[in-house]
């Protein structure tokens, strides 16, 4: 299991819904595609949760993750830019919150699906706790053989602000059980694809409106 970091010593609708798509945050730029990007783009990650509905085999930039307020449902594929270069995130003040509080907010998205989306501290089931026990190693190896000083969270954060924020029309998707899906191609701000390419997922509670779960996939459908 990870060791938890500290950085201050070193975060009905569902049936209703229809799906798309991804990542973005810190230090990112959102690239706009065709709508066939999502449907054609290469697969190839490999991150798999049993626990998870859909899981497949498998510069500078903005530090506000209080989420976009760009939800207007846009036509095109939204690709997830990971910058190699920018601030840690989410923060040593965030992460210290967590030490005591798994309700604690790590990160806030306004989508146009669920309205405010939050994404906690969480536990081993759901929220940031979740994806750092059981996707840290997936995370790194998005990252893995390219030049950058950024961490595995860093990354996993622009992918959920971009698919939550600026989701392709069709997406969010019912996953069942209460929960939304939504996906998207990650790139970094070089053009080159992660390591091995793929794509993003997110996982919300439509009931909660809390996130989950969000984590690397060669599989592009939710």
């Amino acid at each position: 299991m990870p060791a938890k970091r500290s950085r201050s010593t070193l975060t009905g609708i569902a049936a209703a819904v229809a799906a798309v798509v991804v990542i973005g945050g810190f230090a990112l730029t959102n690239a706009r595609e065709g709508d066939d990007t999502v449907r054609s783009a290469a697969p190839s990650a490999t991150a798999t949760d049993p626990s998870e509905p859909g899981t497949g085999t498998g510069g500078t930039g903005s530090t506000d993750h209080t989420g976009s307020t760009d939800h207007t449902g846009s036509t095109e594929s939204t690709v997830a830019v990971i910058a190699r270069s920018g601030p840690d995130l989410p923060g040593s003040a965030v992460l210290d919150r967590c030490n005591s509080d798994g309700r604690a907010a790590v990160a806030r998205y306004d989508t146009a699906a669920l309205g405010d989306v939050v994404l906690q501290c969480g536990t081993s089931a759901q929220g940031y706790e979740h994806i750092r026990v059981r996707h840290t190693r997936d995370w790194q190896d998005v990252l893995s053989g390219h030049t950058t000083q950024r961490n595995w969270d860093d990354a996993m954060l622009t992918a959920v602000r971009t698919a939550l924020t600026n989701p392709q029309k069709g997406l969010p998707v019912d996953a069942g059980d209460g929960k939304v899906c939504y996906a998207a191609p990650v790139r970094f701000d070089d053009g080159s694809a992660p390591n091995p390419d793929g794509f993003v997922k997110v996982i919300v509670s439509a009931t909660t409106e809390r996130v989950i779960t969000a984590y690397p996939t060669r599989d592009s459908d939710c």
